[in-house]
Order: structure tokens, then C-alpha cells, then sequence
């Protein structure tokens, strides 16, 4: 609840600060040119947030793909198969915003393995499953299986809205607060429907 709370404050604010936006641009075409390209320009805040997010979708696509061998809840794959799809897509775009602004573009498999391996503190911080949970989860089937992807999802997706909430009140670059508010809005509702899915087996 504490972070669909805050996460919900923040797209509010970031809705609003568009919809001004655009309001005081429309005054004039000098305005309106240096807000866009103010408003274009990545910081730090904004290169660290897509090239972290590209990993922690990784890691959902993982662990979206092991469902449809080891679940046999139409619910529950029909969440997986759309997470793997929103993610694959999202991942597509941030490497395509990496490379529009002229940066190293993220290789999403690599970057994964190196954050799990190297750096397995930031990747709890971020909520992304150890390699121990991930074993644990490959090695289950049924209702359990349901109850631990469950489980570790939601915790996956709080740790992405950490993130979004960072870069909306951080970063600079327009399509990046534009990405981090469409996914901060698809990742809160699936928090609320994988806990009522969660209470349901539990």
C-alpha cells in the first residue's frame, strides 16, 4: 500500500506538471521551444534509471517465462504472458532512448547477469529476486509455484516503483518521465491484482 500511495502522488504531480506545462508553452513559441528542450535533456538520474531498468525487466521476463511450464492457473499465465510482453517491449524502447541520446546501449541479458553476480546488494535494494529464490522458484510447480512468483513479483514491482518514483522526482528528460509514468501506472495495478491473487491461494 505505502508505495501505490506514493507512487500515485508522484504520476498525479507528474500529469500536472505535463499538463502546465504545455499550458504556459502554448503562450508563446519562444516558451514553448526552450520548455521542449529543456525538457529533452537527460540527467543522470535519468541514463541511471533506463540503464537499472533494463536488468529488473530482465529478471520479470525470466521469471514470466517459467510460468507457462510450471502453472497451470489461466490467471496467473494470462499476468505472466502480459508482463513479458509489456517489459520485452519497454526494454526495446529505453535501448532505443540509450542510443537516440547517443549512450552505450544497455545489452539487457548481460547487464542481468553482471548485477546478480557483481553487485547482489543493489539487486535486493531494487527487489529483484536472488539466485537462491530463483532456484527455489524453477523448482516448483502447481500452487506453490503460484504463491512464490506471486510472491516475488510484487516485491520485483515495488522495487521498479523505488525506482520510478526516484526518476520522476529526479530526472529531466521528458520520454523518460513519460516511460517511468506508464510503467509506474501498469506495475501499481498489477501489485493490486497479484495480492488479491496471492490472498486468494493463501
Amino acid at each position: 500500500m505505502r508505495y501505490r500511495k506514493v507512487a500515485g502522488a508522484l504520476l498525479a504531480v507528474a500529469c500536472l506538471f505535463g499538463a502546465t506545462t504545455a499550458s504556459v508553452a502554448a503562450s508563446s513559441a519562444a516558451t514553448q521551444t526552450s520548455a521542449a528542450a529543456m525538457q529533452m535533456s537527460p540527467n543522470q538520474a535519468d541514463v541511471e534509471f533506463v540503464s537499472m531498468m533494463i536488468p529488473h525487466h530482465y529478471q520479470a521476463l525470466v521469471m514470466s517465462q517459467m510460468a507457462s511450464s510450471r502453472s497451470d492457473n489461466d490467471e496467473l499465465l494470462a499476468l505472466a504472458g502480459r508482463i513479458d510482453v509489456e517489459q520485452s517491449g519497454e526494454i526495446s524502447t529505453m535501448q532505443n532512448w540509450q542510443a537516440w541520446n547517443g549512450l552505450e546501449v544497455t545489452n539487457a541479458e548481460q547487464a542481468y547477469h553482471d548485477l546478480l553476480m557483481h553487485h547482489p546488494g543493489h539487486a535486493e535494494e531494487m527487489g529483484m529476486a536472488t539466485p537462491e529464490e530463483l532456484a527455489q522458484l524453477s523448482a516448483l510447480s502447481g500452487t506453490a509455484f503460484d504463491v512464490l512468483f506471486l510472491q516475488l513479483m510484487i516485491e520485483h514491482h515495488e522495487g521498479a516503483l523505488d525506482m520510478i518514483v526516484d526518476v520522476l522526482t529526479n530526472g529531466s528528460d521528458f520520454i523518460v518521465q513519460w516511460m517511468a509514468t506508464e510503467m509506474g501506472a501498469t506495475q501499481d495495478a498489477q501489485i493490486e491484482q497479484m495480492e488479491g491473487m496471492l490472498a486468494d491461494l493463501t
